[in-house]
């Protein structure tokens, strides 16, 4: 691998000496080129298991000190209620145990949503009862502002077109393995060797089991979708757009089930309802959500980020909560997804035009940052962490951990050394994918993509047990009832465990060797991994071409400063994308005006050259490329329009402060 154009002589022995090796994460494993085979494997394997993980630390002493701070203000603002033995104060405990988890996690390689899993089950079982004044009736609420959370940022970043587009190989991944392993993973929890559970009891833990993580697919797939892995197949989108309809489906038939095993049924006299209330929900989620963003899109109204910020999420949670407090959860997960959908394509439509302040395509991504924050740090490890302290090991049975294990490692894991459920599913979409055109290993990284369980067994795994504790209490046979409902949970939670890890595990491991890299354009250019960034590039391209065409020979270029620019490497776009050179965003925006700035002289000159002009075409499409990956579609600061501006005017390159 290059490390990149030697800007000086007096570079060459430190360029010389450079470590090189295989790029894992933007950062080069610590080996030399003229080591030995089996050692750069040692090294490259020391890299992968020993390197101390510092990119997502979140535990530092400026968060312990402001965490001390806020623990501070709320004690003596609200009193007592913040002391152990309280509910405030256990759910504080269970926050930052949380993290702590996800931190140790991290550092092992593993999901840091096995971290908080553990976090709360060392929490809940440990001798001294740490978090028994934690209210149950907490935890159900904050795992359904959970879901909310996730299929809303999932709404905002699906896109009407791609949907379109991917819509009929995104339906068959949604529905056919889903439902095989649903139906499988019922039948077998029937078995009187393993729970005996009534045959809808069974499809409602089916339907719980066969949901797919969006906390782990979608951002794995947004990493893909921005390295460019899988793109041109749409194999990132439809894997997205997928996940979040399998969820819904998961969720109505949880909802079916569940209500007609648990409160319904023949003798109830409501069947007819229960049957109903699946296709009810989905349609009281989406007019909730579509009336939920046309409000929100009159950006009149809501007129700044923080106050659309406030809208749309309020929006959701409101939605989430009044469906779920009747009884239609499914409703206002799918009602959440509903919103952001709307909302989004309201905004870059400019619609309503009465209450629209006109097109914008920044306004969802800067929500959806905000919501990143808000998901890592509050949702994700309170969702985790409260179905983990939901699990008390001296209150279960003795055999329903191995039970749970004999429907996992069936159903979900390992069977002679193979994951039979892996198996089961890779079969299953090998044929479901079998008709859009997609390769052996892309149909097997499909199948492997398709394995993580986490988000909504988190939110799900309780729900049948806090039911049946309301609907079955006083009943001859509520015992029977009650450990069905602490076998759907530690299910859940084990399914959680081994999926998670594993799915995850290989999706990493795979996605370099199944997938391929976008094609190049007709210029020998990969083509942008933001949608409309060819559109930007062929236009940019044909104005540029226009305006040479049309100049004449007035002006002149200046040569020493592109002579400047292709000695500290333009004519290399990688190396600016690709090297992992740390920049500040100024500095980045302080490339781009370079950039513009040089094209702009060189088309001034009247009679550029072709080859220049094509070379700084693609540099300013490049740089523009890095912007969107590294700054970001926001508005840039007038703070780091003045850095970037200080930088020019030093007339002093800042790539070669960089590389040098």
């Amino acid at each position: 691998m290059s490390t990149g154009p030697d800007p000086s002589a007096a570079n060459a022995p430190a360029i010389a000496e450079a470590v090189q090796g295989p790029n894992v994460d933007g950062v080069e494993t610590p080996y030399k080129q003229e080591r030995s085979p089996f050692a750069r494997k040692v090294a490259t394997a020391y890299y992968y298991l020993a390197r101390p993980q510092e990119e997502e630390t979140r535990i530092n002493a400026a968060v312990i000190i402001l965490a001390a701070v806020v623990y501070g203000v709320l004690y003596f603002a609200i009193g007592s209620v913040f002391l152990p033995g309280h509910a405030a104060w256990c759910t504080l405990l269970l926050w930052v145990a949380s993290n702590i988890g996800a931190f140790v996690a991290f550092q092992l390689r593993l999901p840091r949503v096995i971290g908080m899993l553990c976090a709360g089950l060392l929490m809940q079982n440990l001798p001294w009862s740490a978090v028994d004044a934690f209210p149950p009736r907490w935890g159900t609420q904050m795992r359904a502002a959970a879901l909310a959370t996730i299929f809303l940022r999932c709404g905002l970043e699906l896109d009407l077109g791609t949907m379109r587009r991917y819509k009929y190989p995104a339906i068959r991944l949604a529905l056919i393995p889903g439902l095989v392993e649903a139906l499988y993973d019922g039948a077998l929890a029937t078995a009187p060797a393993l729970f005996g559970m009534p045959i809808l009891l069974g499809f409602t833990m089916g339907f719980i089991l066969k949901a797919v993580g969006p906390g782990l697919v979608v951002p794995a797939m947004f990493k893909l979708q921005k390295t460019g892995l899988g793109k041109d197949q749409g194999i990132p989108s439809t894997i997205v757009i997928s996940a979040s309809f399998d969820d819904i489906v998961a969720i109505t038939g949880f909802a079916i089930f569940s209500h007609i095993a648990i409160t319904g049924g023949p003798e109830s006299g409501n069947l007819g309802w229960e049957i109903a209330q699946g296709p009810v929900q989905v349609v009281f989620g989406i007019l909730g959500g579509l009336l939920g963003g046309f409000i929100i899109g009159c950006t009149r109204i809501f007129y700044s980020r923080l106050i659309r910020l406030v809208a749309i999420y309020g929006g959701a949670l409101l939605i989430m909560f009044f469906l779920e407090y009747y009884g239609m959860l499914s409703g206002g997960a799918l009602g959440s997804l509903t919103i952001g959908l709307a909302t989004a394509n309201f905004w870059e439509r400019g619609l309503p035009r009465c209450g629209s302040l006109g097109p914008s395509f920044t306004f969802s991504t800067e929500v959806e940052r905000f919501l990143e924050v808000i998901w890592s740090w509050v949702m994700e490890p309170m969702l985790f962490v409260t179905i983990g302290a939901s699990i008390n090991f001296q209150t279960l049975s003795s055999g329903t951990i191995p039970k749970s294990l004999v429907i996992i490692c069936t159903g979900k894991g390992l069977w002679l050394g193979e994951s039979r459920r892996v198996i089961l599913r890779m079969i299953v979409t090998f044929f479901a994918m079998s008709r859009g055109g997609y390769t052996t290993k892309e149909k097997i990284f499909f199948a492997l993509a398709w394995t993580p369980k986490a988000t909504v067994q988190a939110a799900l795994s309780a729900t049948p047990l806090a039911m049946i504790q309301a609907a079955k209490a006083g009943q001859p046979d509520y015992a029977q009832w009650e450990q069905w409902g602490y076998d759907i949970l530690t299910t859940g939670i084990f399914a959680i465990i081994i999926c998670a890890t594993l799915g995850v595990l290989a999706i990493h491991l795979t996605a370099h060797r199944f997938l391929e890299m976008p094609e190049e354009s007709d210029e020998g250019r990969p083509q942008p991994s933001h949608p409309s960034g060819a559109a930007s590039n062929v236009a940019l391209h044909r104005s540029l071409s226009t305006m040479t065409k049309r100049r004449g020979t007035e002006g002149g270029l200046n040569q020493s400063a592109s002579a400047e620019g292709r000695q500290v490497g333009y004519e290399d776009d990688h190396t600016l994308l690709h090297h992992n050179i740390a920049l500040e965003d100024y500095e980045v925006v302080a490339l781009y005006i370079d950039a513009i700035s040089e094209l702009s002289t060189l088309v001034a000159s009247g009679k550029p050259d072709e080859e220049e002009l094509q070379r700084l075409s693609h540099h300013v499409a490049m740089m523009k490329r890095r912007v969107e990956q590294e700054v970001g579609q926001r508005e840039v600061t007038v703070r780091e329009l003045f850095r970037s501006a200080s930088l020019l005017a030093a007339n002093k390159p800042v790539v070669t402060s960089v590389l040098i």
